[in-house]
């Protein structure tokens, strides 16, 4: 099988509940906190290397959920620019997948030449 690395992002909302279920399948993880350029939410990005993204893609799919929120925006209206209110749709995940990783564990020392 070949390893991936996948780049998994999230709303905050489900972040918590899919690294229980990494937990509990033993896959290994790490969460970086990131912030959304649109709306302004908190993120997570999971970077996962495995063997096993089928079952990774079930677990996102189970724990990641699509919502809708309330935005505050501004549109030109052909005068001057007035605030309006946008109904945006965010959640579910947003992954990436990158073929052929290699997993390297340095655990000290010098590298040779």
């Amino acid at each position: 099988m070949d390893m991936n690395l996948m780049l998994i992002i999230v709303q905050e909302n489900d972040a918590e509940s899919l690294a229980s279920a990494f937990k509990r399948s033993q896959i290994q993880a790490t969460r970086i906190d990131a912030k959304g350029l649109v709306s302004s939410r908190k993120l997570n990005v999971f970077l996962v290397g495995t063997e096993r993204s089928d079952e990774v893609l079930q677990l996102v799919s189970s724990n990641c959920k699509e919502r809708t929120m309330e935005i505050e925006d501004q549109e030109y209206n052909g005068h001057m620019f007035v605030d309006v209110q946008k109904t945006i749709v965010i959640g579910g995940a947003t992954i990436f997948i990158l073929g052929e990783a290699r997993l390297l564990k340095v655990k000290g020392g010098c590298l040779g030449d």
